[in-house]
């Protein structure tokens, strides 16, 4: 047994795992092309390699669209994109989003890499494009915000240079848009968090205004990782999610840097204005490895997927974080790694689904992965069935306890 697993198993109460739903399976990316001449023309331009595309990031969506990231760490055709109900060798073929033209222009018009999805409560999707191919910026980044239903682009905003890098190092940034609160009948209150793990900042976005918040909790505090892998690359500040009520009077925001096992929370209002004084508050449990993924319910269910486990974990955040409180929910036939997590609203009957994306992208890298496998999984469960009969399941009681009743402290200014 290795050693992530034995510290999972020791920080987490174990429970029977879950069977999930298989929607989609690829053992690699590829697209639904306007004509055979192009695909051809792309793989002799060095645009397309099957084995270097990750399927970083997905978001499903009320109309039954299904959203995918795959993030231009090479030059790879399309960056944002729904999967078609067109099937290819590799598996169902990628339609890029919202055309093709937003994908092969070459003046910085379109999309150049996006990495992580978002919706509001107003159902829009959003992106941050960062510009950039590999290490490369080539491009501005930018915001865009689409509406699903009509493929229309409601807000397309240029992020200023200075806030896409780190402000000591410009050759450190990349920029990804991590959680959207939207207030209002319209949702035209907005609070936009940007993540930028490379350059260990925070980009904030309030429908009018950009400003960028710097952190040394932000940064990195692991860097025992294998040198082969994508995660070796040193990312900081990631997995943002908004924590309802339950969690404590607020709204607070909980993340954590990708290459740490320390969790920390803010309060939303500490970020809605460029001249706040932030309080950062610390969790006083150490996880044993590193979340590469987290989302929760509006119930306040917390589902948390792990680098180097072929798990994910549940938590209600009414509970201390604390052994008897965090459960393992679903195992992994294929011992792919959980890279992706999702919790979002079925379209049909208005219940909370729990997505994830799993694959074999932790232990990744272009010479190595074998595209007679598969290699991306993406599966479901409604949440019910994840968590009832386990601490995590929702009790109908309220909290309006403060941050101080929970795990967390703040940290010394």
């Amino acid at each position: 047994m290795n050693l992530i697993l034995t510290g999972i198993l020791a920080f987490a109460a174990w429970t029977s795992a879950v069977e999930l739903d298989t929607v989609y399976t690829w053992k690699y990316i590829d697209y639904a092309w306007p004509n055979d001449s192009s695909k051809v023309a792309a793989i002799s331009a060095g645009q397309y390699n099957a084995s270097n595309i990750i399927l970083a990031d997905l978001q499903p969506v009320e109309n039954g669209l299904m959203f995918v990231a795959t993030p231009r760490y090479f030059n790879n055709p399309a960056s944002l994109s729904i999967v078609s109900d067109q099937t290819g060798d590799g598996g169902p073929l990628l339609e890029p989003y919202p055309s093709w033209d937003w994908h092969t222009s070459d003046d910085c018009t379109g999309i150049t890499s996006v990495s992580r999805l978002a919706t509001d409560d107003c159902n829009r999707l959003w992106i941050v494009d960062s510009g950039k191919i590999g290490d490369e910026q080539v491009c501005d980044a930018q915001i865009i915000v689409f509406d699903p239903k009509t493929n229309e682009t409601l807000i397309r905003e240029e992020i200023p240079y200075n806030l896409t890098h780190n402000s000591k190092n410009s050759s450190e940034g990349w920029l990804e848009i991590q959680v959207v609160k939207t207030e209002g009948d319209s949702c035209e209150n907005v609070t936009a968090v940007i993540g930028d793990p490379d350059g260990h900042g925070i980009v904030i976005y309030n429908g009018t205004n950009m400003w960028r918040v710097e952190n040394e909790i932000f940064a990195p505090n692991e860097t025992d990782y294998p040198e082969d892998t994508v995660l070796s690359k040193e990312w900081g500040v990631s997995n943002f999610v908004m924590l309802p009520e339950s969690f404590a009077v607020g709204p607070f925001v909980m993340f954590g840097p990708l290459l740490s096992n320390d969790t920390y929370v803010l309060k939303l209002s500490d970020l809605r204005s460029a001249d706040s004084d932030i309080t950062y508050y610390k969790s006083n449990r150490t996880l044993p490895t590193m979340v590469t993924s987290r989302s929760v319910s509006e119930s306040g269910v917390l589902i948390g997927g792990y680098v180097g486990w072929q798990c994910v974990t549940c938590w209600n955040v009414q509970n201390p974080i604390a052994l008897d409180y965090i459960i393992n929910v679903t195992g992994n036939p294929s011992a792919q790694d959980t890279f992706a997590v999702k919790v979002v609203k079925g379209s049909e009957d208005g219940k909370d689904k729990y997505w994830q994306i799993t694959s074999t992208v932790p232990k990744y890298t272009s010479s190595t992965l074998d595209v007679s496998v598969d290699n991306f999984i993406i599966s479901f469960v409604d949440m019910d069935s994840l968590v009832n009969g386990t601490a995590c399941e929702v009790q109908d009681t309220s909290s309006n306890r403060t941050i101080e009743d929970t795990n967390f402290a703040p940290l010394a200014a």
